[in-house]
């Protein structure tokens, strides 16, 4: 038998839980497969998932490392994914610094679903061109 196809996930890293089930819902209902993560650290260690993952939905403000740090050592690594920023805490300032490091999207809680699904299906459809 051959190779398994490699599932693509979308990963959701809060630290509330009602937001990653919501969300996790949300995606899960349009087709997408998801999995969610409470911190920065429990994403980074599961690391087959990891390799897995096509797009990383992370919230800013976390209990230990913040989105900001998950976000620098995730770009460390050799294919990372591409990162939508979610905060309910979220000015000016933390939107720029967030695409000025080079997230995809910046957005706020209460989430646009609409947005936040036509974020999903750019990112994805360019990601899909090169395969």
């Amino acid at each position: 038998m051959g190779q398994s196809p490699r599932i693509a996930i979308i990963a959701i890293v809060d630290d509330e839980r009602a937001v990653r089930s919501g969300l996790s819902n949300l995606l899960q209902s349009v087709g997408y497969e998801t999995d969610t993560f409470d911190s920065a650290e429990a994403f980074l260690r599961d690391s087959v998932r990891l390799a897995s993952v096509v797009l990383a939905i992370v919230d800013v403000k976390l209990k230990g490392a913040s989105g900001f740090e998950l976000f620098d050592t995730l770009i460390g690594l050799p294919a990372p994914p591409p990162v939508i920023f979610i905060s309910g805490h979220g000015d000016e300032t933390v939107q720029q610094q967030a695409l000025e490091r080079g997230a995809v999207a910046f957005l706020r809680k209460p989430i646009d679903v609409d947005m936040l699904l036509r974020h999903i299906e750019r990112v994805l459809a360019a990601g899909e061109g090169t395969a």
